[in-house]
């Protein structure tokens, strides 16, 4: 058996040896995490989730039970993505963002299966802090930018501006999140002595 390409049995786990944890991750029952796939510290993935091939999970996360990323996706730092999700290929998922149970997003324009035609992906993508209630489902190539809220049961056509507030099917602007729900950006903390470096106070 070629040793590059086998997966592991590990109390109830399906992980590709190359896998790079950080530190105090914990995983559930079941779980599935596939070549060249990378979770950072502190998170924590539930019963059955599936990792597929290249997907990187940050720092502080928590991912559901039978959540699916389908490979080449990218999560940030202290995001939460709950239970029965479905991530598409090629994704990215910005920091600090909150995707409730049951959502579906698709990356493909068209049905391409036993069709004489190319396959054109179109990853969505999500900002920073976004906030998505359940039962979402978002369409291929949308953008959902930093701050921005939508509604459960909510059909994404189309962009959504920075704060924004969309719910419907399709979903379309009902308001702007109040200044005291935005999340700003984390300052990543700098040691001791790069700082007295730069002060010249060393």
């Amino acid at each position: 058996m070629d040793q590059r390409n086998r997966y592991v049995p590990l109390l109830n786990e399906a992980i590709h040896p190359e896998v790079r944890f950080g530190r105090n991750v914990r995983l559930g029952f079941g779980v599935v995490i596939e070549r060249g796939c990378t979770i950072g510290d502190n998170t924590i993935i539930g019963h059955y989730a599936v990792l597929r091939p290249n997907t990187h999970i940050g720092s502080d996360c928590v991912i559901g039970h039978m959540t699916v990323f389908e490979g080449s996706c990218t999560v940030g730092d202290r995001t939460l993505v709950h239970a029965q999700c479905h991530i598409t290929k090629g994704v990215s998922i910005g920091e600090d963002v909150f995707i409730a149970p049951f959502f579906i997003g698709a990356n493909t324009k068209k049905i391409v299966h036993g069709r004489n035609y190319p396959l054109v992906l179109e990853p969505y993508r999500i900002g920073r802090a976004v906030r998505i209630a359940i039962g979402v489902q978002v369409l291929p190539g949308v953008v959902i930018g930093d701050n921005a809220m939508i509604g459960a049961g909510a059909l994404v056509t189309r962009n959504v501006p920075e704060r924004e507030v969309w719910i419907g099917r399709p979903a379309k602007k009902i308001g702007i999140v109040p200044e005291d729900e935005l999340l700003h950006p984390v300052e990543p903390e700098v040691p001791l002595e790069l700082t007295l470096l730069a002060t010249g106070t060393q």
